[in-house]
């Protein structure tokens, strides 16, 4: 029950009902964050200015060299970075364009997987149907140098990568599921075999009108160029860090934050530019009202994140003796819609009532709510690398206008889909929560907490394979008896590559997976060196 509620004087209340926020500092709060905000210009920084932020690139390291800047700048002790690994090679991409240019001109949407090839400048050629079979290739062999190869059978991938790669070919034209150019990639490549084949992901129709064309006109030519660039590592990796120091309980803590890194098929922006900007501007506000948290309210800018949370498990790892001081971690990484809620154990209740009173008091139409569960899930966020230490992982829940599947990983993640009245609520409510938190008597309640560790699937569907990965995300380390993955025949220690024509370079890719497309999937794995495809169904 939350103090407002009780009918009795407020002098009265029982100290661990009180809210943790005084009023006067909410309305600072409010004012700093409504009237001053700072959100989106961080935001326009970051992926206007820096781009996208692939794991590995130098636009990540730029972006975390000046986020830390940022919270030196805002007043924050300590802005750091902390290194939590290395990348054996680098990858940026550069500017791509696509069209047809024979027999009509025509402007092509399209992208290519992260870590993949790119042309040697523009490569015009004609477009070929791809063999069906080993033996079509064989009686095929010297008709590919210059040409785009188009409708490979996965089954054959492999086969006529290598002819083209062997006989001069400029590539492969592949599709993408739907109207959107999903970006994913597989970051596990060595310097001495970087990849040769250029792979173009077309938006589906317009992949449909060229094979089209392809089957009735031997005439189509096409035009591209991907400037796609490896650099040599090894490459140091960062977490971005800095603390408003607690007056009272220094050394315990409340983990305030989101993932820096993005895919670079857009710029980044509602995965996650939107949850940088929020933490950094929860920050700003805070230091601006002259905050003094009873604990530290430490702000965390994680890398690594979509490779499978490297960056938040390698710093949980690291301080893994320390968990037992942090009270809480939230995390924003749901996109530009507004910070409706936050859901944990019915033993919390107490305590994130008394941290979010004033919150929950909110008028207006972006209303905010606790919710009870009986267990912390997996989502696939850097939360997850904290409720695995048994600290009290928070993914915010969110409503709004906005559709995140609309620009979540696709060329639609740009700032102009980013909703400037909700990122600056969410903001207040971060940085409410965060002070509320950090003043609480007491580190938030471990009382019955639980903590779901799901296999392999995807979220919110059936489609789960039963399978759990090891840490380099894509080994498989077990497999549930009677799962999917089971009676398919894949076993511990087999690699994940493909689910039909998406790499899979983690967790977060095999989710992805699963719950797009229809409900039959080829998945490729490699064992012993050789790539083996099994097919799977799951229910509808």
């Amino acid at each position: 029950m939350s103090a407002r509620a009780l009918l009795v004087p407020f002098l009265f209340l029982a100290p661990s009902l009180v809210a943790q926020v005084e009023a006067a500092q909410f309305e600072a709060i409010r004012a700093e964050g409504f009237e001053k905000s700072r959100v989106m210009a961080h935001l326009d920084h970051l992926v206007n200015r820096i781009g996208p932020r692939l794991t590995s690139s130098d636009n990540l390291t730029i972006a975390c060299e000046w986020a830390r800047d940022e919270f030196a700048a805002m007043g924050l002790g300590d802005a750091r970075l902390e290194k939590w690994g290395e990348m054996d090679v680098g990858f940026n991409r550069g500017p791509w364009w696509g069209r047809i240019v024979a027999p009509i001109e025509k402007e092509l949407v399209f992208g290519t997987d992260a870590w993949s090839a790119g042309t040697k400048g523009p490569t015009r050629g004609p477009v070929v149907l791809s063999p069906k079979s080993e033996e079509e290739l064989a009686s095929t062999r010297g008709s590919l140098k210059g040409a785009w190869v188009i409708a490979v059978p996965s089954a054959l991938l492999t086969k006529v990568a290598d002819a083209i790669d062997a006989e001069g070919g400029h590539g492969i034209v592949a599709t993408t599921r739907d109207h959107l150019v999903q970006t994913s990639g597989n970051m596990r490549i060595t310097w001495d075999k970087l990849p040769k084949t250029v792979v173009v992901r077309l938006r589906k129709d317009l992949y449909e009108e060229l094979h089209a064309m392809a089957e009735t006109d031997k005439t189509v030519e096409v035009e591209f160029d991907v400037q796609n660039h490896f650099r040599k590592g090894p490459i140091p990796q960062f977490n971005v860090i800095a603390d408003i120091v607690g007056t009272e309980k220094p050394n315990e803590y409340v983990v305030v934050g989101g993932h820096i890194d993005s895919w670079d098929g857009a710029s980044g922006t509602t995965d996650n530019g939107t949850g940088t900007a929020t933490t950094m501007e929860a920050a700003r506000i805070l230091m601006a009202i002259g905050a003094k948290p009873r604990r530290t309210i430490r702000f965390m800018l994680w890398g690594g994140e979509e490779q499978g949370l490297l960056g938040s498990r390698a710093w949980v790892q690291a301080h893994k003796d320390e968990m037992d001081r942090y009270s809480a971690c939230l995390v924003h990484d749901g996109g530009t819609n507004y910070v409706s809620g936050i859901a944990g154990m019915k033993e919390m209740r107490p305590q994130l009532e008394t941290a979010f009173e004033h919150v929950l008091q909110l008028g207006g139409d972006l209303k905010f709510a606790i919710r009870e569960i009986d267990a912390f899930r997996p989502i696939g966020s850097d939360h997850e690398a904290f409720t695995a230490a048994g600290v009290p992982g928070f993914f915010w829940d969110q409503a709004g206008r906005a559709d995140y599947n609309h620009t979540h990983h696709t060329q639609h993640d740009t700032y102009a889909a980013a909703i400037p009245e909700y990122q600056k609520h969410t903001a207040v409510v971060v940085a409410t929560g965060a002070l509320g938190i950090a003043n609480l008597p007491d580190l938030l309640t471990r009382e019955n907490m639980k903590v779901e560790r799901r296999f392999g699937g995807a979220r919110g569907s059936r489609r789960a394979l039963g399978v759990t990965l090891g840490d380099d995300g894509v080994t498989i380390g077990g497999v549930e008896e009677s799962s999917i993955a089971a009676k398919a025949g894949m076993k511990a220690g087999d690699k994940l590559l493909r689910i039909d024509d998406a790499s899979v370079g983690g967790q977060n890719d095999l989710r992805r997976a699963l719950a797009t497309g229809g409900v039959e999937k080829s998945i490729v794995v490699l064992r012993g060196g050789e790539q083996v495809t099994f097919k799977v169904k799951f229910e509808r």
